[in-house]
């Protein structure tokens, strides 16, 4: 019998026929679209620190999927601010918002 599991959005998802990476993607492209990228900009504690936790978990599964499962860093770079949604309009320097500069922070040690 195939064991099903539901995903975040409440979506059976067959992960016995998935692989691993696979399945570390899938939830990695759902968390950042969840994601509270300005969290840290938060004055509640609990707000700050859930978002810390939840973007360290993202963090772990980009690591997994670039240095373990050998993922081509660059293409999930895309992949993940393909499905994050609109950027937002505070630009730096080099352009990004918040929400691109957090996630471009995420790829530095594999993109550069």
């Amino acid at each position: 019998m195939t064991q099903m599991y539901w995903h975040i959005d409440n979506n059976p998802l067959n992960y016995k026929d998935m692989k691993v990476s696979e399945k570390i993607k899938s939830d990695l492209l759902d968390m950042v679209q969840k994601h509270d990228y300005s969290y840290m900009m938060s004055d509640s504690h609990s707000v700050w620190e859930s978002g810390m936790r939840y973007e360290k978990e993202i963090q772990a599964k980009i690591h997994a999927l670039c240095v373990i499962h050998k993922e081509d860093a660059e293409a999930l770079y895309s992949d993940v601010k393909s499905v994050c949604g609109p950027d937002y309009t505070d630009y730096d320097s080099k352009g990004f918002g918040l929400k691109y500069r957090v996630i471009h922070s995420w790829f530095d040690s594999y993109i550069g």
